[in-house]
């Protein structure tokens, strides 16, 4: 044998020994075997998977020399298979999942360990939710991120289709992310999802700026469309915060707290906006051709919008209940019903949701990360109650306003270790709760 010290390698070198049936060159003979290179992926990867889910391990492993591979698996230290790939359900709790890989001359290597923690598959009862199209926003990217890789995306898709049960989806991100919408609106497709809202945001752009790049952004709709009817143009949200031409201030944060403050005459910043429609709607007659919506904050959705136009496919609010500023349940649910009946079509709600910490439902302007306990049983029971709000109601359809969140307080339904998605989230107690809302056939 030839030591590491030799070769400057830091693993022992075996020379290739041959079997009986086996015959080589001579060549072949003298140099010597190197080890195989042990690797495995598994999926789900980036939300904890639950104890009913069927965890896919998918070999990976390599040998420099060619020669096959035996393999063996082990979860917990018990071996538990000697195939290729490896598939199980893990029981509640965390796991630790190992693969070795050995050639036929006696080298093994073992790739690194993967933790996985096993959630449980579901902690309140259900119940239907009687309403069209239970939705999920879900962001491709924002202002400043990082690309999330594509399988990302697709398994938020997955969770959100077959674990929360949705039916529809609002796929929104911000400027720079136009060509992630598109391929991420592919998979929705794919899914057969029945309702797909694109909804690209111009944050910070002007209002005339904003209207252009709808314009331009309509073509690329309009091939996604034709893959599927079940895609529609969200042209836009909440302009009067989202776009700089309104209230004061340079960022969205400025401009919201601005907006709450009172500075901003609403009749003078508001009047514009039908002009802008009239404009997107233009365009994308010319360049879309097919029916298009958009998500209004409550002061816009009464005169701000010509919802009336044969080219809203719907109207979609951005519908929080708030009681400290009127909101309540009572006011949320009499404006989804004025605004459907007044224009005689279906009405969303585009956008609701609450934080993760004591009192969010009634204070969710305050930053989660200052002084507020962590508490998830305040997002469950606010689910619970817009849920059972939307049984009352006239809304057709609803969207929870966030999945995932890099804030342990935030709005997402399950705390992201990483952001965006990282390995290894887990579920919020607000997650189980909308789940547990199954939608009515």
């Amino acid at each position: 044998m030839a030591g590491a010290s030799a070769l400057g390698l830091d693993y022992v070198l075996t020379p290739r020994t041959l079997t009986p049936n086996q015959t080589t060159t001579a060549a072949s003979t003298s140099r010597f075997n190197l080890p195989p290179i042990a690797k495995f992926s598994y999926a789900p990867k980036y939300l904890n998977p639950t104890d009913q889910q069927t965890v896919q391990f998918t070999n990976l492993s390599t040998d420099p020399d060619g020669d096959p591979l035996t393999f063996a698996w082990s979860v917990d230290g018990q071996q538990v298979s000697t195939q290729k790939d490896y598939s199980a359900k893990l029981s509640v709790g965390g796991h630790s999942v190992q693969l070795q890989a050995s050639d036929p001359y006696g080298l093994t290597s073992t790739a690194p360990t993967a933790s996985i923690t096993a959630e449980p598959h579901q902690i309140y009862p259900t119940k239907p939710l009687h309403i069209q199209y239970k939705g999920m926003r879900m962001s491709v990217g924002w202002k400043g991120n990082a690309h999330a890789p594509i399988d990302v995306q697709d398994e938020k898709l997955n969770v959100i289709r077959n674990e929360l049960g949705c039916n529809a989806v609002i796929i929104y991100g911000n400027t720079e992310f136009e060509d992630d919408l598109i391929n991420v609106g592919q998979l929705a497709v794919e899914k057969r999802f029945d309702r797909i809202y694109l909804a690209p945001m111009y944050l910070d752009f002007s209002i005339e700026e904003t209207v252009e790049r709808i314009g331009r952004f309509a073509s690329e709709m309009k091939a996604l469309r034709e893959m599927s009817d079940s895609v529609i143009f969200m042209v836009g949200h909440e302009f009067s915060l989202d776009s700089s031409s309104f209230v004061p201030g340079t960022t969205y944060d400025e401009r919201e707290q601005n907006a709450w403050n009172g500075q901003f005459d609403w009749k003078k910043g508001l009047s514009v906006m039908p002009d802008a429609f009239r404009k997107i709607i233009s365009l994308c007659k010319q360049n879309y051709g097919y029916g298009i919506a958009y998500a209004a904050t409550t002061w816009e959705a009464d005169n701000a919008v010509p919802w009336g136009d044969p080219s809203f496919e719907s109207i979609g609010v951005d519908a929080y209940i708030w009681d400290k500023v009127g909101w309540t349940e009572q006011y949320v649910m009499n404006e989804l019903q004025r605004l459907s009946f007044r224009f005689n079509k279906p009405v969303m709600a585009t956008e609701w949701g609450c934080g993760t910490y004591k009192n969010a439902s009634e204070d969710w302007q305050g930053e989660p990360g200052s002084d507020y306990s962590y508490d998830e049983d305040e997002q469950a029971n606010y689910i619970r109650q817009y849920c059972d709000m939307l049984n009352r109601s006239v809304a057709t359809g609803c969207f929870y306003t966030q999945i995932d969140d890099e804030r342990p307080k935030g709005y997402g339904l399950y705390l992201a270790t990483t952001h965006p998605f990282g390995p290894g989230s887990s579920r919020k107690k607000g997650f189980y709760m909308y789940k547990s809302y199954q939608r009515a056939p």
